[in-house]
């Protein structure tokens, strides 16, 4: 496997150009924001992780709707310093927690109700074994959204990110599926919101209603 390519996305700066492009082409990634709070629904006295957290925008709306522990995991230190920074401005620093490391190799017994995974599967070569680590952390449900292939977005980005040495990937329907379904997850729904699949997944056997 070739090194994953996260880490070089979170060291990398944009220029105007590619700032103004992501304006125009990533309008999902704040619908998706809307999506994980939809779907997330009441979380008071709950127990969230966020894997791929980044700065940290997840991890505070999250606690401040009533969370009773958010962890955020990311490999990138820049990007949890200003998480770190987020979550303090937000005033809910004292329940939260950040985490420096793949959670393929993060190390720990805690257990989350609700884990989610946005925009960390576009910079992963091999999903199976994250997914793995994360079924094992996961108790209840799993929220994650995975880039489409076959739109004018997949094929500019991949343009972009291939000319700075950052390979990018993206997923069919089928393949999502696939994933999951080997990981150990149920799936409860897929929307299409953009350019990403945002799928809503439980732990098989949890013993939550089917909708």
């Amino acid at each position: 496997m070739t090194q994953d390519t996260a880490q070089k996305v979170a060291a990398g700066h944009k220029g105007p150009l590619a700032r103004a492009l992501d304006g125009w082409l990533r309008r999902d990634m704040f619908q998706r924001f809307d999506w994980v709070m939809e779907m997330a629904g009441g979380v008071e006295n709950t127990r969230i992780c966020d894997i791929g957290c980044g700065s940290g925008r997840f991890v505070a709306e999250l606690a401040k709707r009533g969370a009773r522990r958010v962890v955020g995991v990311d490999v990138a230190p820049e990007m949890l310093r200003l998480a770190s920074q987020h979550v303090a401005a937000s005033g809910v620093a004292a329940r939260c927690k950040f985490v420096l490391a793949d959670v393929e190799h993060w190390m720990t017994g805690e257990r989350f109700d609700l884990v989610i995974a946005i925009g960390f599967w576009d910079y992963i070569e091999d999903p199976k074994s994250r997914l793995a680590r994360i079924r094992r952390l996961c108790q209840r449900r799993f929220l994650s959204a995975w880039p489409r292939a076959d739109t004018v977005r997949a094929r500019l980005r991949k343009a972009r990110l291939s000319a700075l040495d950052c390979p990018v990937y993206f997923y069919r329907r089928d393949a999502v599926c696939q994933l999951l379904e080997g990981a150990g997850f149920t799936i409860r729904s897929i929307s299409e919101i953009g350019q990403l699949y945002c799928v809503e997944a439980r732990v098989s056997g949890s013993g939550e209603p089917a909708p």
